[in-house]
């Protein structure tokens, strides 16, 4: 399981650096564009180039320093904030504003021993990405100012099973939360995704959460 506070922390972060972003006119943010990608870091660990979801490379005017690529050479999954129209002759040099960090999620098997937390968030959306390399969602968790250094967030995803029919398999996936004695005062959206790169054509992916509402479920076909 991987903890959640910091990717709350850049959250809130990109969400006030956005608000200026889409000014009237032909301004400089006239163009702005966010994607999910696949980013690559230079020799200095700064991002300089990125993928998205379309399979559209995208090559940045600049290399982009972000607090949360630490490894040269090395690709990340982000949520890529920039100008569309940074070279008139060449769509695909961009010039990169911010990025978000985008926790990938890797199923993990569990035994009937095993105890998972099953906490609630607030479901927001779900989808597959175009290329059908990722399973995308947005959930929205519960937080505040807590009273101890020791409560935080954690987050994992659980295989439940995988059930055969037909010749193609079905993975249930259920998304694992755990509060950890965080305050419950106010909701921030969080992107995660999870990766389906090798999902052959027949396949599906059944995945459950536990919202404030109830139990909610979702299914997809490769």
């Amino acid at each position: 399981m991987r903890k959640i506070l910091f990717l709350l922390i850049v959250t809130v972060l990109i969400a006030s650096c956005t608000n200026t972003a889409y000014d009237t006119g032909d301004s400089r943010y006239s163009y702005l564009r966010t994607d999910f990608v696949e980013a690559q870091t230079n020799g200095s660990a700064k991002l300089v180039s990125a993928v998205t979801d379309e399979n559209r490379p995208l090559t940045f005017t600049k290399p982009l320093s972000v607090g949360w690529a630490v490894k040269a050479d090395s690709t990340y999954r982000a949520m890529l904030y920039y100008n569309l129209n940074a070279n008139t002759n060449d769509s695909s040099i961009v010039e990169p504003l911010t990025a978000q960090y985008v926790y990938t999620l890797i199923p993990v098997q569990v035994t009937e021993q095993t105890t998972v937390p099953m906490d609630p968030v607030h479901f927001v959306s779900a989808w597959k990405s175009s290329n059908g390399a990722y399973l995308n969602f947005c959930i929205g968790v519960m937080t505040g100012k807590a009273d101890s250094v020791e409560a935080k967030q954690t987050i994992a995803l659980a295989l439940d099973s995988v059930v055969e029919k037909n010749g193609h398999p079905t993975y249930y996936l259920k998304f694992s939360h755990s509060q950890g004695n965080v305050p419950e005062y106010y909701t921030t959206n969080i992107y995660l995704s999870i990766p389906t790169k090798k999902m052959t054509t027949g396949s599906r992916v059944r995945l459950s959460l536990n919202t404030y509402k109830g139990w909610i479920y979702r299914e997809f076909t490769w």
